[in-house]
C-alpha cells in the first residue's frame, strides 16, 4: 500500500506544482523508542508430604527496546504560503533486549534445621522485530520567511511489523533432597510470535515540530522532532516442547502460563532528524 501511495505521488507531481509549492525533503537521524516490560511469575506452591516443608518461588526477566536509525522522506504541497499538506513515508528501526532471566526458591525447613534457599539464572533470550515504516498524510503548518518553524500531524497508517521472541524459564522446583540439601528446578523455552491471522497494518498518528533554515533560492537544512503512536499489540507465550513433560513439570507449566503476562509490544517512538529540502 505504501509503495503504490508513493508512486501515486511522484507521477502526480507536476499537477501538484500547477496547484501551488511542492517541497521535497529527505532525512535521516536516530529513533528513540518506549518499550519496557518486566515479566514476574509465580508457578504455585509444591505439595511436599513432609510436614512443617513449604517452598516459595518465583521469576522474572525483562526486555528494554533501544532505538536505532531513523530516515524518510516527504512531499509537501502548499496551497498558501504557511498552509501545507504532507505525504511522508518513515522508517525506523528498533531493537528489544531481554535481560538475564532469574528464578528464586525459598525452602522452609521444620525448627531447627535452616531455611534452603536458591537462584537460578538462565541465559537471555532472543527478539527480532522489523523495521517501523509507517507512512502518514499530514497537515503541515509553517511560519512565514526565509527561515521557517513548522509543526505538522495527522493520520499514519503502520505496515506488517513481525515480532517474535524466544526465552528459557524456570518451571519450578521438581525434586527436593533435604539430605543433600539439593534442589532441582525444571527448566522449559518459550517463545511468542505474530501468527498470520494477526498480520498487517494498523492505524495510529503522529505529530513533529521543527526549523528549515534557507540554503540558497530553493534549497533548505531541516532539523525535526516526531513522534509516533500505533494501538500496541499483545502476543502470547507458547511452551517450546521437545519431549513430553512428567505429570509434576506439566503441571507447573501449566500454572506458569497461567500466571504469566503475554508480551504487550508498543509501537511508541520519536526520532530526531536532519534532513534536506527542495522547492520547486
Amino acid at each position: 500500500m505504501q509503495k503504490a501511495l508513493a508512486s501515486l505521488v511522484l507521477l502526480a507531481l507536476p499537477s501538484l506544482a500547477a496547484a501551488g509549492s511542492v517541497e521535497i525533503t529527505g532525512f535521516a537521524g536516530r529513533s528513540f523508542p518506549f518499550y519496557s516490560q518486566t515479566f514476574s511469575y509465580d508457578p504455585g506452591p509444591i505439595s511436599i508430604a513432609i510436614p512443617g516443608v513449604t517452598i516459595q518461588q518465583s521469576g522474572a526477566f525483562q526486555a528494554n527496546a533501544s532505538g536505532g536509525f531513523a530516515l524518510g522522506g516527504s512531499v509537501t504541497l502548499y496551497p498558501a504560503e504557511a498552509i501545507g499538506l504532507e505525504l511522508r513515508l518513515d522508517s525506523a528501526s528498533v531493537s528489544v533486549q531481554p535481560q538475564n532471566a532469574t528464578f528464586d526458591v525459598n525452602l522452609t525447613l521444620p525448627s531447627p534445621l535452616a531455611p534452603i534457599k536458591s537462584n537460578l539464572t538462565l541465559t537471555q533470550g532472543t527478539v527480532d522485530i522489523d523495521s517501523a515504516r509507517p507512512f502518514s498524510l499530514n497537515l503541515k503548518l509553517r511560519t512565514p520567511g526565509s527561515t521557517h518553524v513548522f509543526a505538522s500531524g495527522g493520520l499514519s497508517r503502520l505496515g506488517e511489523l513481525n515480532f517474535s521472541a524466544q526465552q528459557t524459564v524456570a518451571l519450578g522446583v521438581t525434586a527436593v533432597n533435604l539430605q543433600t540439601s539439593n534442589l532441582e528446578i525444571g527448566t522449559i523455552g518459550l517463545k511468542a510470535a505474530r501468527t498470520d491471522a494477526q498480520k498487517g497494518g494498523s492505524w495510529g498518528g503522529n505529530v513533529g515540530a521543527g526549523v528549515q533554515i534557507a540554503l540558497g533560492e530553493r534549497g533548505g537544512l531541516v532539523l525535526e522532532a516526531r513522534g509516533f503512536y500505533f494501538p500496541k499489540q499483545t502476543i502470547d507465550w507458547e511452551p517450546v516442547i521437545v519431549t513430553p513433560l512428567d505429570p509434576l513439570p506439566s503441571q507447573l507449566l501449566q500454572r506458569l502460563l497461567e500466571r504469566l503476562n503475554p508480551v504487550e509490544f508498543k509501537p511508541w517512538w520519536v526520532q530526531a532528524t536532519i534532513g534536506v529540502s527542495y522547492r520547486f
